[in-house]
């Protein structure tokens, strides 16, 4: 009992000790806790940045692809009649990982937005394989990244010069022939409302240059490209006129040194098609002299050239159209599907000094189903046949010495397993 007695007493003192010295502390609050706060002025998956009015959104994306490809003809007919033929027989598994970030402030001048996106790829794509504009061809890029400040758009964007390829362009690795062109540029586009806007955009000319046979001739860039785009969005779709410039010019080692201008105009248009959720018809057209790229050449078998010597050793332009059209949405809630074809067309009169013409055409088909697995998680299965004819002949006069003719085909196809959050 007197044990008892004894620790009680020794608890209630050190009860009564602790509360005499707390009694003596100074009384504090807790640090506010600032907690992130979704932002639904942008849409979902923004939120603000702690300490700021901005609005921040982060996305990212892993693409697994698995797929082959294959290259036969190839067939090359000379005037005396010799014909060559191969075959090339590849597979390739690629993996890409994007992320980006979106930020955007409301001010009392208008919305200010940045972008940025990263990719990087598990590795290059084989030098022999030609796909559309949107495929890793090195490990690692930025892919964009430029400030919107109301109508003012500047850094490294999308071209201005139509609208398929940025909005549109549903292919997997199926090449398609109009401009897709991320490039260095300032533009501003004016609101008239009613759907009408007006674009004026000054790029980096030497991102739109397409030299595949001899890029050792090309000169500096002395004065940028200008592209003009006109707009009218409804509910019913777009529709819109553009147009460009563009300088091409010789090294100064070349004698003679020439400066010359290049143009390229086209036209685009969209329906949407209310009966399936995305519906849409959309097709974009251009013809283009001493500007390739604007065609979409860059994303052909053969590339192609914005210029060339030729038999008078004057400078003179490339000239050529291309065409695509898409068709396709989501005719379920799972299942969605998109068919592609597109066509371009190039010459060059009196190519070399020796007199001769070269003429490239081409044409891709390309289908694809996409499976939604779950949200976020989807599969889609692709194949696509690219034709490519080359007519090259050498006069002489009065009759040709020489004809040299080249046809190839190309099938691609495989699957890709996309991650998106």
């Amino acid at each position: 009992m007197m044990i008892k007695s004894l620790l009680l007493g020794a608890a209630a003192s050190v009860a009564a000790l602790a509360a005499a010295q707390a009694a003596d502390l100074p009384m504090t609050k807790g640090e506010a806790v600032e907690y992130v706060k979704v932002c639904s002025a942008f849409g979902p998956g923004f939120f603000y940045i702690p300490g700021s009015d901005t609005c921040l959104k982060i996305a990212g994306e892993i693409r697994a692809d698995y797929r082959f490809y294959n290259q036969s003809g190839d067939s090359r007919t000379t005037a005396d009649g010799f014909k060559q033929t191969r075959n090339i027989h590849d597979t390739a598994f690629d993996t890409e990982a994007r992320i980006s970030f979106d930020a955007r402030t409301q001010t009392d001048y208008g919305l200010l937005r940045s972008f940025f996106q990263i990719r990087a790829n598990s590795r290059p794509i084989p030098a022999n394989w030609t796909v559309a504009s949107d495929t890793q061809t090195s490990l690692f890029r930025v892919k964009y990244a430029y400030i919107q400040f109301g109508g003012l758009t500047a850094g490294f964007a999308h071209s201005f010069f139509g609208f398929y390829d940025y909005e549109y362009g549903n292919t997997i690795w199926g090449p398609y022939y109009a401009e897709s062109n991320v490039v260095n540029l300032l533009a501003y586009t004016a609101d008239f409302g009613s759907g009408f806007t007006a674009t004026l955009s000054v790029e980096d000319g030497r991102d739109h240059r397409q030299n595949a046979f001899s890029s050792s001739q090309q000169g500096g860039q002395q004065a940028p490209d200008v592209v003009g785009q006109v707009r009218l969005k409804q509910d019913w779709g777009s529709v819109a006129a553009q147009a460009a410039i563009h300088q091409y010019r010789t090294a100064e080692v070349i004698v003679p040194h020439e400066d010359k201008w290049g143009y390229a105009v086209g036209g685009s248009l969209l329906v949407n098609i209310p009966a399936i959720d995305k519906g849409h018809f959309v097709i974009e057209g251009q013809y283009a002299d001493g500007a390739l790229d604007y065609l979409g050449v860059g994303n052909s078998k053969l590339k192609g050239q914005d210029y060339f010597v030729n038999t008078n050793a004057s400078l003179d332009g490339g000239k050529g159209w291309s065409v695509v059209a898409e068709l396709g949405g989501n005719f379920t809630p799972q299942w969605g599907a998109n068919l592609v074809g597109s066509y371009i067309d190039t010459s060059y009169d009196k190519f070399s000094a020796i007199g001769d013409d070269l003429k490239v055409k081409e044409y891709s088909i390309t289908g694809n189903v996409t499976y939604t697995v779950v949200k976020g998680l989807s599969i889609t299965g692709e194949v696509s046949y690219t034709n490519q004819a080359i007519d090259n002949t050498v006069y002489t006069t009065p009759a040709p010495a020489h004809a040299f003719d080249a046809k190839s085909d190309f099938v691609m196809g495989g699957i890709r397993i996309k991650r998106t959050f």
